[in-house]
């Protein structure tokens, strides 16, 4: 055994420092040089033969297969881990990385690339992918003839640009000369059976091109690429079921809106989270929408229907797991075609009044609207697997590390029609109660947390439910000791009956934990005030605190306000920091870059 020499933390600080300079294939090349080296005999700084480095590097490890993922709501990102999980069980050298944290120009020196990736709105990339995305497809991006990549595409089949970040991927990929190795794979919300299926074939094809020694027969030394995170017991495939504790409303008559506080006992599950995760929810439909539906199509709900390997009655695949809340593409597509439904047909063709007329309509409209002959079996192979429902996390693990807590804005109501809900939210405020068990599990959202630092200061906007992660991070700071500055922007409708949170906030405010609080309702008076003009109207204080190193986090409605809260910070860096507006989105692009500027937006 070689002796362990007397300057081991002075050498290993240098290799440290040089190893954070350099990427996988270099960490790689590197190991195997200095092993041609020692091998050599040769002193430092000598020159040892290519060939012989070369070969020492190929005798340690394989090709690294990168998996770089872009997630707005975690989705890609589980993906992308349990492909690296999968290679990495298989011996395979894996760089698992998002895409917020991979130098775009760094894809020129990769040889075996999967990109797992979600597309966000009306065809945007994810935020974490927005650098990348922009890269790869300017004059900038190099020739790749060298890499061969595959990618996984997510998205949601109600949207017109459905899965588009994936499809530009895969197109500029190939443009740049790139080699396919799998056709891209685009994936609805229900995406577990095809991402199960895609990582089966490309753990396959990469441990193929991947070639030299596994990765976990090499010396420790040279086993540079990072080890797996231990999984969650509880996942979105195995939910834990959580007791609730309370549920009360925090909205009060005559509000036009429902909105209720919700917690739920997590004690002896082994889950953790951090202030800034989500929690999915997984809600059955209500049995009254089911038995509409049943009657609908004149079927027996206790029919017993085989369907992908699974055999259940249809008045349980309709309330446990079928879709009757949202309609799909795909699913319009196809009953138009089987019920010759030319309106239907027409309202497909145009892609601007097909979203506005999904967000009215649901699945039991188009069952009464054109009604045609249907087998349970046909129903269900038309209808969109059920989803869970991701809300933010509105508790801290600092101060209730059993419980998680929620904020759920009820979607919908009885109508003339029948009932006409959001499945989840209908759940949760309405049809649960205190001792109910509630399935569910956590999605970490890395993007989105409090500073290191607990003297930097932070800008929350959080309008309506968007307030909730804010409520989590003022209550961690106060539990943590921080001392960083807190500043809570906060708007709805009308004070006096939609004031979520109004006590906790006033005693925030009285004893320190929250500095200042900027209130916008926005039906209060003659004119509409939201948190927007909030922002503009302090904007010198507004930049004081960006000058002094604040954090800004944004929550809530992604197409609307988080749109306006960030033309109103560029109006702010305009007005108050003499710059230009091009300058202005600059300056944004690095706070996201420093992890300044986070949303947590839907």
């Amino acid at each position: 055994m070689a002796a362990v020499p007397a300057n081991t933390p002075q050498l290993q600080g240098k290799l440290d420092a040089l190893a954070r300079e350099l990427d996988e294939r270099e960490k790689i090349w590197a190991s195997g040089y200095l092993a041609g080296l020692a091998a050599a005999g040769a002193a430092p700084g000598a020159e040892v033969p290519v060939p012989q480095a070369r070969a020492a590097a190929a005798s340690g490890a394989s090709r690294v297969l990168n998996i770089w993922y872009g997630s707005e709501t975690g989705n890609a990102r589980r993906v992308a881990e349990a492909l690296a999980e999968d290679a990495r069980g298989k011996g395979l050298s894996v760089k698992l990385a998002s895409l917020a944290d991979v130098r775009p120009q760094q894809i020129r020196k990769q040889e075996l690339l999967t990109l797992v990736v979600s597309t966000h709105g009306e065809g945007d990339p994810p935020e974490d992918a927005e650098d990348f995305h922009e890269f790869l497809l300017s004059d900038k991006a190099p020739k790749l003839s060298d890499l061969q990549y595959a990618v996984f595409a997510l998205g949601d089949s109600s949207y017109e640009h459905f899965c588009q970040t994936g499809r530009d991927f895969d197109a500029a990929l190939e443009n740049l000369g790139a080699q396919r190795v799998l056709d891209r794979v685009d994936a609805d919300v229900d995406f577990e059976n095809a991402a199960r299926q895609w990582r089966e074939q490309a753990l396959e094809r990469f441990s193929e091109l991947a070639g030299g020694e596994p990765a976990e027969a090499a010396p420790s030394h040279l086993q540079l690429v990072g080890e797996a995170k231990a999984p969650s017991r509880w996942t979105r495939e195995e939910p834990f079921e959580a007791e609730v504790l309370a549920s009360h409303p925090l909205t009060v008559a005559p509000s036009g809106k429902s909105v209720h506080h919700i917690e739920l006992s997590i004690e002896d599950s082994g889950i953790q989270y951090q202030a800034g995760d989500s929690v999915g929810i997984w809600a059955d439909n209500d049995p009254a929408l089911v038995e509409e539906v049943l009657a609908a199509t004149g079927l027996d709900g206790s029919q017993a229907i085989e369907y992908e390997g699974q055999t259940r009655s249809l008045r349980d695949w309709l309330g446990r797991h079928r879709e009757l809340t949202q309609l799909s593409r795909p699913f319009l597509e196809q009953y138009a075609e089987l019920a010759q439904a030319d309106a239907l047909k027409a309202v497909l063709a145009d892609a601007t009044q097909l979203r506005d007329w999904i967000k009215d309509h649901q699945v039991i409209d188009v069952l009464r609207a054109w009604p045609t002959e249907l087998d349970g079996r046909r129903l269900v192979s038309l209808l969109r697997g059920l989803t869970p429902r991701m809300y933010s996390i509105a508790s801290s693990p600092a101060d209730t590390p059993d419980e998680i807590h929620l904020t759920v804005a009820t979607v919908g109501g009885e109508t003339e029609q029948g009932l006409r809900v959001g499945t989840a939210s209908w759940y949760l405020n309405r049809r649960i109660e205190a001792g109910d068990r509630v399935r569910l599990f956590v999605e970490e959202n890395p993007r989105f947390r409090l500073p290191e630092d607990g003297q930097a200061p932070v800008i929350m906007i959080g309008p309506g439910t968007g307030v909730a992660p804010f409520r989590a991070f003022v209550t961690e700071r106060r539990a943590l000791g921080h001392d960083g500055s807190n500043w809570l922007f906060f708007g709805e409708q009308h004070r006096r009956t939609d004031f979520l949170y109004q006590l906790e906030w006033q005693r925030h405010l009285k004893s320190g934990a929250l500095d200042k609080l900027s209130l916008a309702f926005s039906r209060d008076q003659a004119e509409k005030v939201y948190v927007q003009h909030r922002i503009r109207q302090q904007a010198a204080e507004f930049h004081q605190w960006l000058e002094a190193g604040a954090h800004i986090y944004v929550c809530g409605d992604a197409n609307r306000m988080a749109p306006d809260v960030e033309a109103a910070i560029r109006d702010v860096l305009v007005a108050q920091g003499g710059l230009s507006e091009d300058a202005a989105g600059d300056y944004l692009k690095q706070l996201r870059r420093e992890g300044r500027y986070q949303k947590d937006v839907y």
